[in-house]
Order: structure tokens, then C-alpha cells, then sequence
């Protein structure tokens, strides 16, 4: 029974408990000059602009967690998660748990956009080549990531509870219309390529392009077609009208990853371009007599200011070994004996499920399920003051396309500041996560290590911790110049 009760919670907990990987966002990186293999997460284009030659990376992560459902207050997070107790209480009852030192709190108000938004990315060996008109790139990298919006505030407290939570029992929940979660964890494999496209005087246009290879190693996916329901009380769980798509791509028998055996597969790219307008420098010239006393300009190639646009993570994967995929309309149904059901594995709780709904309304079932990746659209802009002091501007907005399930990446603003020079670099971005939750960054670079956070006061909690993001990387640089690429000024 208690497998199935989790089985017929399925959809809250995907929906209440997703996340956006793709939040690969690295602000106080992802801007740099020096970022090498890094700055093709956001636009392509920006490697032939590199002021590396070549990039090294040798390994790297990027972790992240941001909702606006609860939070807690512990005075300093990392710690705490070690300890052994945490105490949990919630805005309704302030019923203590002893479970952990932590005061984990469920919001009372119904949030107009409420989301829950987890992600990781673990960047393998990747390496970037620049001669200054042309840049490649090899890159690998395994994703995993998790994501709702727009969920009643009810079903995430029953997520997050339990579904014997008894300030919600026989409350009445409705789902949009709309309404979907998708989870995903792949390995990533990609080419890139990116080039000049024109150049002349002060003015130079760059375009690049990825194309991935994705090979997914689990899946799942809930979107709501209309959904009221009625949380259980006890022994009964009621569906007043329940219309949904859900499906799922396990490895179900406890056993290590096959890297070599992908529940599924597919692809991806990236696409980007930047303008960029160079600084003029002066220099003497001393070709012709009659100008020997004056000076012409020469462009520098130290830009003044530049501005990138790019499409992210266009494509997905096909799951379609180990999935099951099922298609619910208009099911009213009240099951008073599911106390009574004993099932041991995933496959026969679906089973059951599906012989219950299908009689009590319209029930499909297939063998596989296409879960898009996080579509986004990006917009940049980096402004250079003297060669070490940078502010950039960015923009993420998520693109959803169709009908289809798919990841959904948070869309964030930043504005970075930054100090930057070859061994060293310092940026603080301040973010504007879904344009009205307001962080704090920091990233720091020495040479060859990196390490930052886009969401400093509550990663160190010495503020509500709503999530936490880290991360970090080490790489090996070439700082100096290929052959076709002029000598760089500092």
C-alpha cells in the first residue's frame, strides 16, 4: 500500500518537487573574457572573442536550488545539513518533528508563481581551441535537473508533509490547465564551432554554434490537462475530475548506471551571435613623409562594448527503454480501498492504477515519452571601462515550444560588475530570478580555479535560505596568442 499511495502521489511529487538543471546559469563566470569552455553555455559565438588561446577544463559543477514555497532559517546552512536533528515545523500548525536543527517553514499564502527549481551539471573534460578567426570546442558534461511552475500552494505543503497531512484533509485542489513538471538526468556531448563573420574598421561580427549529443539516463514528466481532486482522507483518494499526461524512464532494479546502456537518446544545440564594437586605439605612423607628424586609428581589439544574442538547449530525448507513458482524461473516481493494495514495484502500481482510472474514464498507454530540453532565449551585453573594470547584462527567458513535456529554466537577469585580469578576476552579480526574487552573487578566479555562488547570503545562511547555489571548476589556460590572433593589449 504504501508504494501505491506514493505511486498515486506521483504527480504531486514531480510537479511539487522539480527542478531546472538547466540552471547552468554561473553568472559571475559566464561573462568573463577568461571563462575559456565555460562561456559557450551561453552563447557560442563568444570563443572567438576569448582572450585564451586554448582552454583546458578538467573538471567542474554547478549546483542549485531556488523555490518560493518554503524555506528555512538556520544561521549557517552548510553546517547544519551535517547535523543529525533537524526540527521541522510548518506556518499551519508549527507541529515540531524532531528531524533536524533547521526551521523549515511552509508559506501560508498562495503564491501567484509558485516554483520549485533544483539543478546540477558536472562539467567532464572539455577543451577549446582560438586562433583568433576561428575557435572549436569538445566539450562534455552530465545534467540533471527538475522544475515546476505555477502549482497550488496546497499540493506542495502535501508534498512536502505528506498525503495524511491534517490541515489539508478533504480539501479540494485544483490544477490548471497547463500546469507541468519534467525531470531529466543525461550525459552531454558536444561539438562547437564558432568564427568571424565580419570585420571591418571598428566592428566585428562573431557566430557560433553547438550541436550535442544527449544520452538520458532517466526521466519523468506530469502536466496537467485540468485537474480537481480531493486530498485523501485515510483510506480514500478522490478524483472529482482528473485530466493529465504522465510518464517515467526508471532503472528500476537497484543496479549501477551502465554508462553504455541510455534509457534514451537525442539531440541538442546551442546558437548564438554577437556584435561587437571595437575600442580605437592611436598609434604613429610613419609610412609617408607628409603624415609623418600625425597619427591614424587603428582598432584595438579590446572591445568598447559588445552585445550577444543566442537559443539555448534546442532539442531533446526519446525515452523509450524502460518507460511507460500514460494519458488520463475526465477520470472521476473515489478509491476507498487503496489502504488494502500491496504492490512491490513501480510496474505494478502503474498497472493498477491504470486498471482503476481506465474504467471510470478516457485511459491511454504507451512505450515511450519526448522530453524536450530547457529552451531559452539569451540576451547579453558587456560594457569594458578600461581593459580591467567590466559590467555586463544579461537575460534568460525561458522558451517552451508545443505541447510537448519539457524542462523549463528560470528566467534570471544579472547585472555583473567585475575586475578582471589574466591570473585574477573578481564579480559580484546581482540577479532578479523569475524578475522578482532578488540574489546576490560572487565568483572568484585565481589563475586556473574558480569558485562562486549566484545566491551568496543564503548559501551561507545569513539569510532565509529559499535554496543555495555553488559553483566551481579548475582548468588549464593558455594565455598567450595563437598565430592568427593579433597580440592582445591589457
Amino acid at each position: 500500500m504504501r508504494l501505491l499511495l506514493k505511486h498515486c502521489f506521483f504527480i504531486a511529487v514531480i510537479l511539487c518537487y522539480s527542478k531546472n538543471l538547466f540552471a547552468q546559469n554561473t553568472w559571475g563566470i559566464s561573462g568573463s573574457n577568461f571563462a575559456g569552455v565555460s562561456n559557450i553555455d551561453i552563447n557560442p559565438s563568444n570563443m572567438v572573442t576569448s582572450k585564451l588561446g586554448w582552454d583546458i577544463n578538467v573538471a567542474g559543477f554547478d549546483a542549485n536550488m531556488l523555490n518560493n514555497s518554503f524555506y528555512t532559517d538556520a544561521q549557517f546552512l552548510i553546517p547544519t545539513l551535517f547535523k543529525n536533528k533537524i526540527a521541522i515545523s510548518t506556518s499551519n500548525t508549527r507541529d515540531q518533528k524532531k528531524l533536524s536543527d533547521a526551521d523549515f517553514i511552509i508559506h501560508d499564502a498562495i503564491q501567484k508563481n509558485t516554483f520549485v527549481n533544483m539543478g546540477a551539471n558536472i562539467k567532464g573534460p572539455s577543451f577549446m581551441y582560438n586562433d583568433g578567426i576561428n575557435a572549436y570546442a569538445i566539450t562534455t558534461a552530465f545534467r540533471g535537473g527538475f522544475s515546476t511552475f505555477g502549482l497550488p500552494q496546497q499540493l506542495v505543503t502535501l508534498g512536502y508533509e505528506n498525503l495524511r497531512y491534517p490541515a489539508l484533509q478533504n480539501v479540494p485542489i485544483s490544477i490548471s490547465k497547463g500546469v507541468q513538471a519534467s525531470t531529466m538526468a543525461w550525459l552531454e556531448i558536444g561539438g562547437s564551432y564558432a568564427r568571424k563573420l565580419y570585420e571591418q574598421n571598428l566592428t566585428l561580427i562573431t557566430g557560433g554554434f553547438s550541436v550535442k549529443l544527449l544520452l538520458g539516463y532517466a526521466g519523468g514528466y506530469g502536466m496537467s490537462n485540468g485537474i480537481d481532486l480531493i486530498s485523501p482522507y485515510i483510506a480514500n483518494f478522490t478524483a472529482t475530475d482528473l485530466s493529465l499526461d504522465y510518464g517515467h524512464a526508471i532503472n528500476s532494479e537497484n543496479k549501477p548506471i551502465a554508462i553504455t546502456s541510455p534509457l534514451g537518446t537525442g539531440i541538442s544545440a546551442d546558437i548564438g551571435f554577437t556584435y561587437i564594437r571595437k575600442r580605437p586605439g592611436k598609434r604613429p605612423y610613419y609610412g609617408c613623409p607628409s603624415m609623418i607628424s600625425k597619427s591614424i586609428i587603428i582598432p584595438d581589439r579590446n572591445y568598447r562594448w559588445k552585445l550577444g544574442v543566442s537559443l539555448l538547449d534546442l532539442g531533446g530525448i526519446n525515452f523509450s527503454t524502460k518507460a511507460q507513458a500514460f494519458q488520463y482524461s475526465h477520470v472521476s473516481y473515489s478509491w476507498d480501498t487503496i489502504n488494502r493494495v500491496d504492490v512491490k514495484t513501480l510496474a505494478a502500481a502503474d498497472n493498477l492504477v491504470y486498471s482503476n482510472y481506465a474504467a471510470n474514464g478516457s485511459a491511454q498507454k504507451k512505450t515511450a515519452f519526448y522530453v524536450m530540453c530547457p529552451t531559452s532565449l539569451s540576451i547579453q551585453f558587456d560594457y569594458n571601462f578600461n581593459n580591467l573594470i567590466y559590467l555586463n547584462a544579461a537575460i534568460i527567458q525561458r522558451v517552451v515550444i508545443g505541447t510537448q513535456p519539457s524542462l523549463a529554466r528560470m528566467n534570471s537577469i544579472a547585472i555583473t560588475p567585475r575586475y578582471e585580469t589574466p591570473f585574477f578576476e573578481l564579480a559580484m552579480p546581482v540577479i532578479l530570478n523569475e524578475y522578482m526574487y532578488p540574489n546576490l552573487g560572487l565568483m572568484v578566479r585565481y589563475q586556473y580555479f574558480f569558485i562562486g555562488s549566484d545566491q551568496l547570503a543564503s548559501t551561507l545562511g545569513v539569510a532565509p535560505v529559499y535554496g543555495i547555489s555553488l559553483y566551481a571548476g579548475i582548468k588549464i589556460s593558455h594565455f598567450g596568442i595563437n598565430k592568427k590572433q593579433p597580440k592582445l593589449r591589457y
